[in-house]
């Protein structure tokens, strides 16, 4: 009886879940998920019905939907999803799967899966190994979850080689190192997720291009975005990035050609922005307010600062040994007059001495007034 009365329900949420109106662009990008297979059923009563998660994807076959009842949670599962199917809880607040602190909670290995409505907690403390979700497929939904507390020094959500996923809707909190980490990982969207709390970054791009981050809000987080080496042409917009220990977002050695834009940095401890070793990227249309820096440049070349807002920073801006940076029509708070901005900084002279001169760049044309910079979002 209570399978019947929930059959109605779940064809309602899939169908919520596969393509709501606020994620119809983002999701036009990926094929679409039918709902075409049997239900079976966790934790429940009657025929078609498991005691364990894994038994009942071992028993389903692509375009099944496995449906996990809260009534006998937590599971103290290490979940292994390696059909292409819809893992489905009943309540993301009740419906727990718990890694017990050994390895990933959850290990998705086959393309074109959904996992939604379930608390992922405890994984294994082995650093950017062990995960509440773990990802190895391409064109995953994980949505809508709570992923917490997972491992001393654990990820949250971990792409590893996906390519093509969507990772919208959830809570993530509290995980020994990062939030959500991409590895080695394309064409991925990250939207609408509340990262929080999370030992080092809320979201670390390592190896992986063409990815967007997008609508996300991070707060108290040691560090807000890392991009890492051979992080390359990601988009980085509209996300809220505040209270961050370190800094709002790092840009680190070879992670080249990246564009953000359209962001606010907010209350960043050292740094609003801090780039190292990098070249080509675009930092454009964002509000950075409230840092001791509020953007460090170091050997960070071909940089294209335009339209930001820096206010209330210790230091608005500050470089060292970087050049052929463009400065364009910023607002600076402590900015008097018409003329140029002046933005000071240091050169080595030659750069392997320890010989420094002080230098300058400018921008030239210096907004009067602060952009009205918001977080409405935009279309993919």
């Amino acid at each position: 009886m209570k399978k019947r009365a929930t059959l109605g329900i779940i064809i309602l949420f899939l169908a919520m879940t596969w393509v709501p109106s606020s994620e119809m662009v983002a999701i036009s990008r990926f094929p679409a998920h039918p709902c075409s297979g049997n239900i079976l059923y966790v934790g429940g009563n009657g025929p078609n019905n498991f005691t364990t998660i894994q038994d009942a994807i071992n028993h389903a076959a692509d375009g099944d939907t496995v449906f996990v009842f809260a009534l006998t949670s937590p599971y103290f599962e290490h979940v292994v999803v390696n059909r292409s199917i819809h893992l489905i809880g009943e309540n993301r607040n009740t419906t727990v799967i718990d890694g017990e602190g050994v390895g990933d909670v959850v290990l998705l290995n086959a393309d074109n899966t959904t996992v939604s409505g379930f608390t992922f907690q405890h994984s294994g403390d082995t650093p950017k190994v062990d995960a509440g979700i773990e990802s190895q497929s391409n064109r995953d939904i994980i949505q809508g979850n709570i992923v917490f507390q997972n491992g001393r020094y654990g990820v949250g959500i971990l792409l590893n080689g996906s390519l093509g996923t969507l990772v919208c809707n959830n809570f993530i909190a509290e995980n020994g190192n990062e939030g959500i980490f991409l590895g080695k990982s394309t064409d991925t969207i990250v939207r609408d997720n509340i990262i929080t709390r999370n030992g080092h970054c809320a979201i670390v791009i390592s190896k992986s291009s063409t990815n967007t981050i997008i609508n996300n809000t991070m707060f108290d987080n040691y560090a807000g975005v890392s991009l890492w080496p051979g992080a390359t042409d990601n988009e980085i917009a509209w996300n809220l990035i505040r209270n961050q220990e370190y800094s709002g977002l790092g840009i680190w050695s070879g992670a080249n050609n990246n564009s953000i834009h359209h962001n606010i940095f907010l209350n960043n401890s050292l740094y609003g922005f801090i780039i190292l070793k990098a070249r080509g990227n675009v930092i454009g249309s964002n509000t950075i307010q409230g840092s001791n820096e509020g953007m460090h440049l170091t050997m960070a070349n071909f940089t294209v600062i335009k339209y930001n807002n820096f206010i209330r920073n210790n230091y608005s801006a500050f470089f060292e040994n970087s050049s052929f940076n463009r400065w364009k029509q910023n607002y600076w708070d402590d900015h008097v007059g018409i003329r140029p901005n002046c933005i000071h900084g240091l050169m080595r002279i030659p750069w392997n001495k320890t010989k420094t001169i002080r230098w300058i760049n400018l921008d030239w044309f210096p907004a009067l007034k602060p952009y009205d910079i918001s977080l409405s979002g935009g279309s993919i």
